[in-house]
């Protein structure tokens, strides 16, 4: 189990540097879920070889009070974090959002209840993984709602830009193939 644990400790803690650092810069709002998509599948990948190769052993019922309890941990914090953004519009009419130390600081303690509750009732850390894509989603959908509700008709020329970045996107991977 050390390696599939130690895999996702690398792995958690690279992508919890990551989104740390963007999210403590200011950045235009967007609504993407691929990347955090992405994440939930390899966390429940990891999952899943915790009980196969890795012979995680854990009741049936353990697993629903852990997973309930997980979830519900992911979105508590995920909540607490999107409501330290500091929003607003920037002189081109795009919603920005900027996290602060309080960010980091519930990212921390987040991380920190999930990895010891993790330690206590699997031994391990398969679940990080998809703990941080299932709070990195909900994040992200809840500061979009935020945005909107405070910036109901300037959230719109996010909508576009992102709209006209995807179009460019789309274009330049049919020119690629």
């Amino acid at each position: 189990m050390t390696n599939l644990s130690f895999t996702n400790l690398v792995l958690g803690a690279w992508l919890l540097i990551v989104v740390i650092r963007r999210q403590i810069a200011p950045r235009v709002i967007r609504f993407k879920a691929n990347f955090y998509l992405l994440i939930i599948l390899l966390g429940m990948a990891s999952i899943g070889d915790a009980f196969t190769k890795q012979h995680l052993h854990i009741t049936p019922v353990q697993a629903v009070i852990f997973g309930v309890l997980s979830l519900v941990s992911a979105i508590v914090f995920a909540l607490l974090r999107a409501w330290t953004y500091h929003l607003w519009v920037n002189e081109d009419g795009l919603v920005m959002r900027q996290g602060s130390w309080l960010t980091i600081l519930w990212w921390v303690l987040g991380i920190g209840v999930h990895l010891g509750v993790d330690q206590l009732w699997t031994g391990s850390s398969a679940s990080l993984l998809l703990y941080l894509g299932v709070t990195l989603a909900v994040q992200r959908g809840w500061v979009w709602w935020l945005a909107r509700r405070a910036y109901p008709t300037e959230i719109q020329a996010n909508l576009r830009q992102q709209s006209a970045e995807h179009r460019h996107h789309e274009r330049r991977s049919r020119r690629e193939r």
